[in-house]
């Protein structure tokens, strides 16, 4: 029998994963509004095609797929391919921004996405702070931006692991500079823990973004998951691990 090939709805998966890049299975199926079987199958359909590929990370954190080059040509979507295989210490950032991005996705929000953001020149900007007395400098972008109905667009920061405080104030001072130039409204930070998220608001405060002005709004990336996953009524997000199971070569 000859293998089922893709179609419309798997040409719409590979559009979003080439323009969100890698991404586990959860955070994919339930931007697109897919069960785990159906899931299972637009990957395997891709896959089969040369579109798709995938990693296994762990036990218990299931796999990353995400567009091949031949996929991102196919899709049409103007997007940074991946060179090889993820490496383990991007795994967490990865996922991070792709269920993000399905949590917009589901909610219906248009996204620079953060393979397309790679190749946005204006998003590209400099930071500059001191660290044990010696002074720092570093490009920076955000990890992807949502459109705004309003016509504007608003950056967001997916945030993991400690920076400095300098370090940090920089990159709000940067977001600070893009919002007075007129290139965003403001920023958005997906923080790990309450912890991260209350630097960020400190922070912020001292590079004049704040809630109250409506220019910095502070997200938990658990909070951002069950919401994603409660819009679409899906299976919890470990109940997805199970789909991991021969996709991966």
């Amino acid at each position: 029998m000859a293998a089922v090939r893709p179609g419309p709805a798997s040409i719409a998966g590979l559009r979003w994963l080439a323009a969100v890049g890698p991404s586990p299975l959860g955070a994919w199926g339930v931007a697109m509004g897919w069960g785990r079987r159906a899931t299972y199958s637009h990957a395997s359909r891709l896959k089969a095609s040369g579109w798709l590929a995938s990693c296994e990370r762990v036990r218990g954190e299931g796999s990353l797929i995400w567009a091949t080059r031949a996929g991102i040509r196919w899709s049409g979507i103007k997007a940074a391919a991946i060179n090889g295989a993820p490496e383990p210490n991007s795994w967490a950032h990865y996922d991070a921004s792709a269920w993000t991005c399905a949590w917009l996705t589901v909610r219906g929000r248009a996204m620079i996405a953060p393979r397309e953001m790679l190749l946005r020149p204006e998003w590209r900007g400099r930071v500059e702070w001191r660290e044990h007395y010696e002074p720092r400098k570093r490009g920076h972008r955000p990890d992807l931006a949502v459109r705004l109905s309003s016509g504007g667009v608003l950056p967001v920061e997916v945030e993991l692991t400690d920076k400095s405080a300098a370090r940090l104030k920089a990159v709000l001072v940067l977001h600070r500079q893009w919002v007075l130039s007129g290139l965003s409204s403001g920023v958005i930070y997906v923080c790990a823990n309450e912890r991260l998220a209350e630097r960020v608001r400190i922070a912020g405060e001292d590079a004049r973004l704040s809630i109250e002005r409506n220019t910095l709004r502070v997200e938990l990336l658990d909070t951002i998951k069950r919401q994603a996953l409660e819009v679409r009524g899906g299976p919890a997000e470990h109940d997805w691990g199970m789909l991991t199971t021969g996709l991966c070569a």
